[in-house]
Formats: C-alpha cells, sequence, structure tokens
C-alpha cells in the first residue's frame, strides 16, 4: 500500500502535463467556481452557462482530493487489465479513448499507463465524460478477477490493497450514479474477499509464512537512535528531527503532520496543544476542537518534541503564504513535506545498523512511527493509560457502543501525551515539569521577553509556545553543543550562540516537580499525572531524608555500648551503681539518663527537619559597554566565515553581531579584516545582499543606532521585495532560502529582465 501511495504522490503533475498536451479537461475547468464572501463564507459560482448550484459536484466533493486521487489510481490499474483481456462489460467508446491516449507521446519513459487514462476519470463532476462500463454486464466475478493477478510474495494481494481496491470501485460506481448496482455486487464481494483471507491465514500457517504484512512498528529504542541521527543533519536535520517527533508524539498520520498550521498551536499550563482540524477518521471535522496534549521530555532532547519544534521555528523563519494568509509550520505541499521527510528518514536508516533490532530499512516508513508509538503507550509498561484514551489520541473507532459512551476528556490524553513522550512510566519522573522561565524580577521578564523575540518568530509563533521552546532548548544547550555538528543551522542564532545570555537565561530555567519552591512560588502544576506516581514522589522524598538523617542517628547511637558497659562493669565489681545501692530502680534510673544523655529519647525531635530560612539572592547584571551603547574594536577571529543562514538570519547578524564579534554588527566588518580569500569574497557576497536590503529601506524609517525592534521593523517593510520566485523544488519555502540563494536568485532575476 505505501508504494501506490508513493507513486501518486507525484502522479498529478504527469496527469495535468500530459492533460494539457492531449487538450483535455483540467481540474479548473471541471470544478465548480467559488469565492469568499465578505462574511467569511462561500458563494457558489456559475458553472457552464449560468448554474448557480451544481448538486453532482457538491457530492463528487465529499471525497477529499488526495483519496480520490489514490482511489484513481487503483480504478485505474482495472481499467487497464480489463483493456488487456478485451473483457465484454468495457464501453467500446471508452475503449477507444484508452487506446487513443494509451498511443500518445508519453512525458517520459517512466510515465506509466495508468498516468496516460488518468484524465479519462472524474474528478469533481464527470459532465459529459464516456461512462466506462457497461453496467448491467458487470458481475461479481468482473470485480474479483483483477485481484487474483496481483500477486503480492507468494500470498495472493494484500489485506490493505484489496480494501483499497474495493473503495475505489465503490467511488467509480458512486460517480456514475450506480450505487444501487454496486449494493447489489457488495454482498456477493465481500464473502469471497472474507473467504480468500481465511484462506491466505490458513497457507501461512502450513508453510512459516512470514504473518507480518506491511511497515513495522518503530521500537521505542531506534526511535530514539534515529531521532538523534536526523537531528545531527546540517540541512535536514531541524524539519526532519521536528518531523518525526512529532509524528510520534501526536501518534497521528504523516497528513496530519503536514497540514499543522501554527494557529492550531497553543500552551496550556506545563504542555501544548495541537489541534487537528480534519483527519482521515474525521472528515467533517467534528473533533476538531478536541486537542492532543504534546509534553517535554527533559530526561532526553533528542525525543522531546519541545525541544525540537523550538530548534525547527529558530532556524526557519515563519511567515504567511501569498494571497490565504495560511501559516503552516512545514512550508510547502503535503506532499512536499511527506515524501521529503520520508527521504531524509531513509537516509538516515542507510547509516544504521539496523540488524541489532531485528529490522531492514524497507521494513520502516512514516507509517512506523504511529504503529511503534501506539505500542509503546499501549504496551510499553504495566502502567499504561487507558485503551480509549489512546483510540482517541490516535483517532481509531472504538467497539459496540464505546464510541457513544467513551468520550474525549483531557486528562486521559495528557496521560497519553506524558507517557509517549518516553519518560519513565513507572518513576515519579513522570510527573516532572517541562524547563520553564521563573523571573525573579520584571527585569528578569524583560530580558527573557527580549530573548525569545530575537530567537523566534512571535509575530507568527504563539508567544507562550515560542517562550516554552527556548525554555527547553536553554536546558538542554550543553548537550545540543556537544552532539551537533558546528555547522548546523542552530549555531547561526544570536541568542544561542551568544554566551553571556545563554548563561543568564539558563539560571533563569526550571525544572522539577510541583512540590518544589520555585514550582509553588510560581503556581506550576504537572498535568497528566497518575496517582502512583505522586505515592513514588512522597515515598521518595521520605527516602532521602531518612538517608540525610541516618549519619545522625548512627553516630549518636553508636555512643550507647561504651558508656552502658562502664556503667553495668561498676554495678558488678562494687556491687553499687553511680554510688546507690544495685537495685532495679537505680539501674532503670541510670540507664534512662544516659538514653537522654545520648538524645536517644528525642528521636522524634532528631528526625524533624530544621526549619529553613528563605534567602532571596538578588540577581546582579553585569555592566558591559554595550550596556551603556558603546563597543569596543575586537579583531576577528582567523577562522571568521559567513555561514549559511536565512536571509532574517542575516539580518540579524549585519545590524547586532554575534558572540564571535563580541557584538559588533557585521555592517562594520570590512573584507580587508579578513585574511582568508574564500571566506573574504564570501564577504563581499554578504555585503552585497545586506547593503540591498538597506537600499530598499525608505529613509525615514532607517536608523543608524535603531534597537532590535527597530531593524525588526525596517526588515519587514522590505521583505516582499526578496520573495523570489525560486526552482520547482524549492517552490513556497522562501522562510527557509538562505541569503546566498536569494542573492543568486536576484542575479538571475536581473538578467532575465535585461
Amino acid at each position: 500500500m505505501s508504494g501506490d501511495r508513493s507513486r501518486t504522490d507525484a502522479l498529478d503533475a504527469e496527469v495535468s502535463e500530459s492533460g494539457k498536451r492531449s487538450g483535455g479537461a483540467t481540474r479548473n475547468e471541471r470544478r465548480v467556481s467559488t469565492h469568499e464572501n465578505g462574511n467569511g463564507g462561500v458563494d457558489l459560482g456559475e458553472v457552464d452557462g449560468g448554474c448557480v448550484f451544481n448538486l453532482e459536484a457538491e457530492l463528487q466533493q465529499s471525497t477529499l482530493m488526495c483519496t480520490r486521487t489514490r482511489y484513481r489510481f487503483s480504478t485505474c490499474m482495472f481499467l487497464l487489465h480489463l483493456y488487456k483481456k478485451g473483457h465484454r462489460v468495457l464501453n467500446p467508446t471508452f475503449a477507444s479513448a484508452m487506446k487513443e491516449r494509451l498511443e500518445m507521446p508519453r512525458a517520459s519513459s517512466r510515465t506509466s499507463d495508468a498516468t496516460m487514462i488518468y484524465p479519462l476519470l472524474p474528478r469533481y463532476c464527470h459532465g459529459t465524460l464516456v461512462e466506462p462500463l457497461l453496467w448491467d454486464e458487470v458481475t461479481p466475478d468482473v470485480i474479483l478477477e483483477p485481484i487474483m493477478a496481483w500477486k503480492d510474495a507468494s500470498m495472493g494481494a494484500s489485506e490493505s490493497k484489496i480494501s483499497a481496491y474495493r473503495s475505489a470501485l465503490c467511488l467509480l460506481f458512486r460517480d456514475f450514479n450506480q450505487m444501487q448496482k454496486w449494493q447489489s455486487l457488495s454482498p456477493t464481494i465481500s464473502t469471497i474477499i472474507n473467504g480468500w483471507k481465511k484462506q491466505v491465514a490458513r497457507r501461512k500457517k502450513e508453510f512459516g509464512v512470514d504473518v507480518e504484512r506491511g511497515v513495522s512498528g518503530l521500537p521505542f529504542k531506534l526511535y530514539g537512535v534515529l531521532c538523534k541521527q536526523l537531528a545531527s543533519k546540517e540541512q535536514s536535520g531541524p524539519f526532519a528531527w521536528c518531523y518525526a517527533t512529532l509524528l510520534w508524539n501526536l501518534v497521528c498520520r504523516s497528513d496530519n503532520i503536514s497540514y499543522i498550521n501554527l494557529n492550531h498551536i497553543k500552551v496550556k499550563a506545563d504542555h501544548l496543544l495541537v489541534y487537528f482540524a480534519q483527519s482521515k477518521t474525521d472528515q467533517e471535522g467534528k473533533l476538531s476542537r478536541y486537542p492532543r496534549a504534546l509534553y517535554a521530555n527533559p530526561l532526553n532532547p533528542w525525543v522531546c518534541a519541545i525541544t525540537s519544534l523550538g530548534i525547527f521555528l529558530a532556524c526557519v523563519t515563519t511567515r504567511v503564504d501569498e494571497g490565504d494568509g495560511r501559516m503552516p509550520l512545514f512550508q510547502g505541499s503535503q506532499q512536499e513535506s511527506s515524501m521529503r521527510f520520508r527521504k531524509a528518514m531513509h537516509k538516515a536508516l542507510e547509516d544504521m545498523n539496523l540488524e541489532e533490532f531485528g529490522l531492514e530499512g524497507d521494513m520502516l516508513g512514516t507509517h512506523s512511527f504511529r504503529k511503534g508509538a501506539s505500542t509503546y503507550v499501549s504496551s510499553g509498561g504495566t502502567a499504561c493509560p487507558s485503551s480509549s484514551a489512546i483510540s482517541l489520541r490516535a483517532g481509531w473507532s472504538q467497539p459496540g457502543v464505546e464510541d457513544t459512551y467513551r468520550r474525549y476528556d483531557s486528562a486521559g490524553d495528557e496521560h497519553v501525551g506524558r507517557v509517549v513522550t518516553g519518560l519513565p512510566m513507572h518513576a515519579e519522573e513522570l510527573a516532572l515539569l517541562p524547563p520553564t522561565f521563573v523571573p525573579q524580577s520584571s527585569e528578569d521578564e524583560a530580558f527573557i521577553h527580549q530573548c525569545v523575540h530575537q530567537c523566534m518568530d512571535v509575530a507568527k509563533v504563539n508567544v507562550g509556545v515560542a517562550r516554552m521552546c527556548l525554555a527547553s532548548i536553554i536546558y538542554h544547550l550543553e548537550e545540543l553543543k556537544r552532539c551537533l555538528p558546528p555547522n548546523h543551522k542552530l549555531w547561526t542564532d544570536c541568542v544561542i550562540t551568544n554566551d553571556d545570555l545563554c548563561t543568564r537565561l539558563k539560571k533563569l530555567v526550571f525544572c522539577g516537580y510541583d512540590d518544589d519552591s520555585e514550582a509553588q512560588r510560581m503556581r506550576l502544576h504537572s498535568t497528566g499525572v497518575p496517582p502512583h506516581c505522586s505515592l513514588l514522589r512522597s515515598l521518595s522524598q521520605v527516602r532521602d531524608e531518612v538517608q540525610r538523617l541516618l549519619p545522625g542517628v548512627e553516630r549518636e547511637i553508636g555512643k550507647l555500648p561504651k558508656v552502658i558497659q562502664d556503667a553495668l562493669d561498676e554495678a558488678v565489681e562494687m556491687g553499687k551503681i553511680e554510688g546507690a545501692p544495685l537495685t532495679t530502680a537505680n539501674l532503670e534510673r541510670t540507664m534512662t539518663r544516659i538514653l537522654e544523655a545520648s538524645g536517644v529519647n528525642n528521636l522524634r525531635d532528631l528526625l524533624t527537619p530544621p526549619s529553613q530560612n528563605e534567602v532571596t539572592i538578588e540577581a546582579t547584571q553585569e555592566r558591559t559597554l554595550a550596556h551603556y551603547g558603546l563597543r569596543s574594536f575586537v579583531q576577528l577571529r582567523r577562522d571568521f566565515h559567513v555561514p549559511n543562514m536565512t536571509l532574517r538570519k542575516a539580518w540579524h547578524h549585519w545590524t547586532r553581531g554575534d558572540v564571535s564579534t563580541h557584538g559588533r554588527p557585521w555592517r562594520l566588518i570590512q573584507p580587508n579584516e579578513v585574511g582568508d580569500n574564500s571566506s573574504r569574497e564570501r564577504l563581499k557576497r554578504y555585503r552585497k545582499m545586506m547593503l540591498a536590503i538597506e537600499g530598499e529601506i525608505p529613509t525615514n524609517i532607517w536608523k543608524e543606532n535603531g534597537t532590535f525592534e527597530d531593524y525588526e521593523g525596517m526588515f519587514d517593510e522590505v521583505k516582499s521585495k526578496f520573495n523570489f520566485v525560486p526552482e520547482s523544488s524549492l517552490k513556497r519555502r522562501h522562510g527557509e532560502l538562505s541569503w546566498d540563494t536569494i542573492l543568486r536568485l536576484k542575479y538571475k532575476q536581473h538578467r532575465s529582465a535585461r
């Protein structure tokens, strides 16, 4: 099934090209014309001579276009089978049209027969298209015959392929208003297919064929190794790492990740909320108001979705797509994002030893994350969340009346969200709060706010989301510095590369439990925590307190044997104890005095921890020349080199500098200060790009010594003038293009204009 889907990803492009050469109808010519009205609704336009509302077209649009594309591919395979067999149920007129299209010139040698006949089937409304079959002649054997020709290994067609094939033909019958005919054939077809499934299962049992079909689930251990491998990639790392962690933590399909919008990511208490406006099992969007809880993993940055999301947002400049106001998390079409991640994943798997996990590269795909995450969260321990909460998060229907009576509630989904992050479900660490900024004063709050704005484009990203993401990055910064390559995109950020800023931010980050004093001061509370974690936390606190007091208790009790032995020796030798006759009363009085002197009688007071006075430490701030608006001249490092970064990041360095120049703006750096020839030429290109931006800024808003907000406003004023149309492979991904690529496109546009 995954192979069919990968073939259909690029099918529309090939069909569009062949349709243009053959004069066939395009999508725009067939669909109903619509436009948005002033109230945000949709008005139906006129189609072919004044039809205000096309009921048939609206019924056709009830099936998603991506679903219809995959179904049309299966339908084309079915019709090609009938055509090659010369079957009598194929409409002669349609067969002639198929023959004509199959004889046409093809876009490339890889263009398949299915692609050539693709335009003959309806996209939305069939209109005057020729009906492909003689419906009265169709019988169950006609429908089932192609399945026997599609061999998968030695066990016949796979179950998923049969289901997709049956759904595709059902859509074909519906498109041509033949549902009554399909309903008459469906019972017989279902009975025969169920019989085939039993035969396949029996043959597997008898011949020992592998019972697992489709892609395998991704084990959690392999998931962690894969995430670290993806994160270490210099170019595709931020995108692929973020995509992988979201795919695992949200237990969803790849399509849902590709369509995530920045407006659909919110922050709540100690976690993020991600909304899905539509999914495969919720086509009408009835469940879109129920979000998925996304938690951090403070113990392992490589599987932490909050950390990977923050690094992606810090490395990639987000923007609003022209014309429609959308703010997608991953720019480009759904197919582009999905295929881009699939390529990065398989490339990373090639560099790994999968034999130790009992897997092979072709056994894993994007759906392996969904299988692996659902398996881990439901069977990864003996204290797993409820099956209903898991099914609701994964978008699965529940059996019987459970769908009616077991509905979504935030607590169940939050429990799933905590477990799926990889936090130990049998330990108190499951209740850990995420790394959070805890300012001690209004000055600290202003400092954090400024750093968040400099690191991420908070005009597009929710401020609370950006704040939580930056806190996770700062918390894991030492591990990231140790493992990420020097040329990683993260090291082009002005905040992350400034040691002074990061050191101060690190002091303001808290990560612990909600019963810690700092958490209670900030009123932080852990959500989605099962009751056994609270008990384990209490036992852990008792254990720590006992271990703290145990040396003192042992020291005091250790004094007892010698004191008691001396008193008993005196009593035996002298017949007296402390000068008094040796009686029971005198012996009891002497022992009581010895115990009181050793403090054992006050053991309860000894075990009571002493009160601790809270000490408020005033945050001190180091005064530097930059604090007073001055900059000292610092000689450039020998290895100074302008790295690849987005245009916005390049502008940050041009106006604000970075830690390598001690805050000296790069616009003050002259080429003769750079010793290496290649670095000097690259600096010249960089200056040309930045001077081009300065040249577009109106004189009335330019400030020589502006603030960060001033320079951001200048850039936003002119950024639209540098949105050049790149190659097709990079189309609609302007926010990820480097300054060097934009400069090259600018020269290319200038030459073409001449």
